[in-house]
């Protein structure tokens, strides 16, 4: 069974929640716990409201773009989102895209 590291103690130890005991102790003492493993993907830490932000095409200045529905937060960046995902959809960047504020 995988737990989720939820914080780091003073020392280093990686600690996890105990939902019984309603507190965090450390990983090394839980029952099946084998090691601690960095997994690449980030990991969304919170969201925020999309507000009257747009996105847009950087080189279709036709279009109006669309609402950005809510930022995900991730530790050292944050990715406007507009809609569910679609397949085969290009990536957003920077260099693709542009985010404004709306004026309506």
């Amino acid at each position: 069974m995988a737990m989720l590291v939820e914080a780091w103690s003073d020392d280093g130890m990686a600690l996890v929640l105990d939902e019984e005991a309603g507190q965090l102790v450390p990983a090394r003492e839980r029952s099946g716990f084998l090691r601690v493993e960095r997994h690449d993907v980030p990991q969304a830490r919170g969201i925020l409201p999309g507000g009257k932000w747009r996105l847009r095409k950087k080189n279709d200045v036709s279009n109006i773009g669309h609402d950005v529905l809510v930022f995900l937060v991730y530790d050292t960046y944050v990715r406007p989102v507009t809609g569910l995902p679609a397949p085969n959809k290009s990536r957003i960047s920077s260099a693709t895209h542009h985010l404004f504020r709306s004026d309506d």
